[in-house]
């Protein structure tokens, strides 16, 4: 091989060296690219994911409010609309008291009734309730007019239960409760 062949061969091995330099650098940084887009898109996926939980627990949390607004409801709606004695009074009797509703026999007893934790109609508190109130409010109402409340009893109460967990409301609920005008009275 003569002297010229030979910086012929040298020159071109130098520069296939070079170029086997150059495409490793260019492998480390579409490594380092590759490293920061995956980072990204794992922050991105985590962010998603705690998103999502929050989103079911608040799902979660208006259910278990719905559950009891509900209960408390059907309960109340199911007492009669008066109390059945001579002179009634609005609201719970001195002698059913504001605790337990357990002897509550028409709807005005729940006006104004709350407990935290919910308790079950017995006065038994709810097991894993804490932070959890529910309230009632029984209102005189005008059949024309359901959204206010009136003094005197023209027939119609608007009942509302409230529920709100660690002091933010969850849910209100409305029910209205009408005089049976074919109960007659012996």
């Amino acid at each position: 091989m003569s002297a010229t062949e030979a910086r012929t061969v040298r020159r071109n091995s130098n520069r296939a060296g070079r170029r086997h330099r150059a495409g490793a650098a260019f492998s480390l940084i579409e490594g380092v690219f590759c490293t920061v887009i995956v980072g990204v898109m794992f922050a991105a996926a985590v962010g998603a994911v705690g998103s999502s939980r929050v989103a079911q627990y608040k799902v979660q949390q208006r259910c278990l409010g719905r559950h009891l607004a509900n209960s408390l409801m059907a309960e109340i709606l199911q007492q009669d609309y008066v109390e059945p004695v001579d002179n009634p009074v609005f609201g719970p009797e001195p002698a059913e008291g504001q605790t337990s509703r357990a002897i509550y026999d028409d709807v005005d007893d729940y006006h104004r009734w709350s407990a935290s934790p919910p308790q079950y109609k017995d006065g038994t508190v709810m097991l894993d309730l804490t932070g959890w109130k529910r309230e009632a409010y029984v209102h005189y109402v005008r059949a024309d007019d359901l959204g206010t409340a009136i003094s005197s009893d023209e027939g119609v109460k608007r009942v509302t239960v409230k529920v709100s967990h660690n002091g933010l409301p969850v849910i209100t609920l409305w029910g209205i409760c009408t005089r049976n005008d074919q109960q007659t009275e012996e």
